[in-house]
């Protein structure tokens, strides 16, 4: 599962359609303190998006951190206008695993997609999922 911290409610049908594509469940979210969240089991998710257009860039270290505490197994990634480099930047500050520009997310997705679907430790560094 996929959780994706937006509230661009126009782009969430973009994200879930990529995750029916994929077979993979995608939540979204308007804040970390959303009621969706309440039904969440955490063990099954495996990354936590957040857009930063959504927050604040003075309480994305603390959004993830909060992310990281409740959801320790997951990978934590951000994207953004690739013309605020401020909070690109601030995203990596953070302790984002990976920052992505919105053109990168929006032409990748599918890929991008999958790749989250599974658990940080079962990905090579080349990318591959590793044998079982």
């Amino acid at each position: 599962m996929i959780l994706f911290l937006t509230k661009d409610l126009f782009f969430v049908p973009v994200l879930q359609s990529a995750g029916v594509r994929q077979g993979v469940e995608v939540v979204s979210i308007l804040s970390l303190d959303s009621p969706k969240l309440a039904g969440v089991d955490s063990s099954a998710v495996t990354t936590c998006v957040i857009d930063l257009a959504s927050i604040d860039v003075s309480g994305l270290g603390l959004a993830v951190s909060q992310l990281q505490s409740s959801y320790p197994a997951t990978r934590v990634v951000a994207f953004g206008p690739h013309v605020q480099t401020e909070r690109l930047a601030a995203a990596t500050e953070a302790g984002c695993e990976q920052v992505l520009t919105r053109g990168q997310l929006n032409s990748q997705i599918d890929r991008l997609i999958i790749g989250w679907s599974r658990r940080p430790n079962d990905i090579h560094p080349s990318g591959g999922a590793t044998e079982a």
